[in-house]
């Protein structure tokens, strides 16, 4: 619990290297995607709502599955929120 703000805190965020979806790529199933869309890079937080920031490498087109089509190589910032483990995590 954060003393100052009276909010829950996550007790660690997912570690760097992890691959990871986004909750609104409802596409991306354990089958469809098995070793995600992105790769966790850094990780900041907790935020003042007990969340973290991972800036993550995904795909250029958000909306469709990685590919040569579609390379892993734009890096943006996710919050924990909205990132899933893939299923290949143990």
């Amino acid at each position: 619990m954060d003393q100052q703000r009276g909010r829950p805190v996550t007790a660690r965020p997912l570690a760097i290297g992890t691959r990871v979806t986004h909750v609104n790529q409802q596409w991306a199933t354990s089958t469809a995607t098995p070793d995600g869309t992105a790769e966790i890079l850094e990780t900041r937080g907790p935020c003042n709502d007990g969340t973290w920031e991972y800036r993550v490498r995904a795909c250029r087109d958000f909306s469709r599955r990685p590919g040569s089509d579609n390379p892993i190589d734009r890096e943006t910032w996710w919050n924990s929120r909205a990132t899933r483990p893939a299923s290949t995590q143990p």
